[in-house]
């Protein structure tokens, strides 16, 4: 297959992933906001409007704080530990040590 044509499918498959995630998200977010007026409308019947609307204002304040923390936990990569200056070092020195194994083969005569 040819790469453009391989790169033409991937791109169509990544735009109908970022469709679908979008009108999901939609729909979620149209749910939530249906759960939170029902849970207004419950709350003036029983405990009066300017209640029921800062409870509901907190409860919406808090599911933020909660989205947000989570998210920042789930979302920080952690850090690759950094390699000692001494493995750095045998690496180099056995990369060196092998290209000179190699260059001395290659330039050794056979034996006749």
């Amino acid at each position: 297959m040819p790469l453009a044509r391989c790169a033409g499918r991937m791109a169509k498959s990544a735009a109908l992933w970022g469709a679908l995630a979008t009108i999901a998200l939609c729909l979620v977010l149209a749910g939530l906001g249906f759960l939170f007026s029902g849970l207004f409308i419950w709350l003036v019947a029983h405990l009066g409007a300017a209640l029921a609307a800062t409870l509901t204002g907190v409860a919406l304040l808090l599911a933020a704080a909660i989205i947000t923390l989570v998210g920042g936990l789930l979302g920080t990569r952690r850090k690759q530990p950094e390699p000692s200056p001494m493995a750095e070092l045998a690496i180099g020195l056995a990369a060196v040590a092998l290209e000179a194994f190699a260059n001395r083969r290659k330039t050794a005569k056979p034996e006749a």
